[in-house]
């Protein structure tokens, strides 16, 4: 399947500080992935060094087979972007940020920004600078998908909404990735919202792709096991890929981070134990990941 997005080997760096560090991975055009990571991980400079915005130190990004930054004009048109604070000319009105945003494009879907409009209840005379803050970031992701974009990317998107049009917008986003196969990118930290619309996630810690796959194979590998045994388990006692292990009550707790590594059955027949799986929801991981 053809590429929206290739990084390979990608640094940046600020002055003496590390943001990315050996970045690479690929994200499949049609895709919906959710970039997630600690503030500071490094998910912002990754999204404005892929359209251009920053430039890498070293390493390369290419977003539909244009080497970033250098992306030419037909590459740029394909692209909607949304930063955390919404980029607005805040003297004009609704309707005249939208008629601005309109004139740069050859195609616009005025049926689907009435409708916005009209659902996340905008008043199109209002006066930017006096609309409220999740009011401009309703806005500003309006105007990202006036175009249809090939390339959706949002930078915490939804950080300023209240639940109600959270949940509109994230529909909003299954409906455009199913009704036109749209690439939708997105870094969040609410990883409820995350589990609702994407299907992979790129998890990032330090700056690198501590993760990169789909969210159930994530759930999947990273469990907890406890273990009641009649042989005491050693002080020193391990299992591939453990992360921690805690004494809870009878039982021992061992937190692991690929289940695929651990002989269950070795630990049964050796230490005459039984073992119960919990796996973990997303929110756990990313905790337990940073912690």
């Amino acid at each position: 399947m053809q590429s929206a997005i290739e990084v390979t080997q990608l640094n940046k760096s600020f002055a003496e500080k590390s943001v990315l560090n050996d970045l690479s991975f690929s994200i499949p055009k049609g895709s919906v992935v959710g970039i997630l990571g600690n503030n500071g991980a490094g998910k912002t400079t990754l999204i404005q060094t892929l359209i251009g915005l920053l430039k890498s130190n070293s390493g390369k990004c290419k977003v539909f087979d244009d080497v970033s930054p250098e992306l030419s004009a037909e590459t740029k048109h394909k692209i909607g972007y949304v930063p955390q604070e919404a980029e607005l000319l805040p003297w004009m009105k609704v309707y005249q940020m939208i008629d601005y945003s309109k004139s740069f494009y050859d195609q616009w879907d005025n049926e689907l920004v009435s409708r916005l409009i009209n659902e996340w209840h905008i008043d199109e005379k209002q006066i930017i600078e006096n609309m409220s803050v999740g009011q401009k970031q309703k806005l500003a992701i309006i105007l990202a998908v006036g175009h249809s974009p090939e390339l959706l990317i949002l930078d915490e998107p939804v950080a300023s909404l209240d639940p109600s049009t959270r949940r509109n917008f994230i529909k909003e986003l299954i409906d455009m990735n199913l009704d036109k196969g749209n690439t939708i990118i997105f870094s969040t930290h609410i990883t409820s919202d995350l589990e609702r619309v994407a299907a992979d996630v790129l998890l990032m810690k330090d700056g690198r792709s501590y993760y990169h796959g789909e969210i159930d194979d994530l759930k999947e590998r990273f469990v907890k096991l406890y273990i009641k045994s009649e042989i005491e388990l050693p002080l020193n006692f391990s299992v591939p890929s453990m992360i921690r292990r805690q004494r809870i009550g009878g039982h021992q707790m061992i937190l692991v981070e690929d289940l695929s590594q651990v002989s269950l059955e070795q630990i049964k027949q050796e230490y005459q134990a039984e073992i119960t799986i919990e796996q973990l929801s997303l929110e756990d991981i990313f905790v337990e990941v940073h912690s």
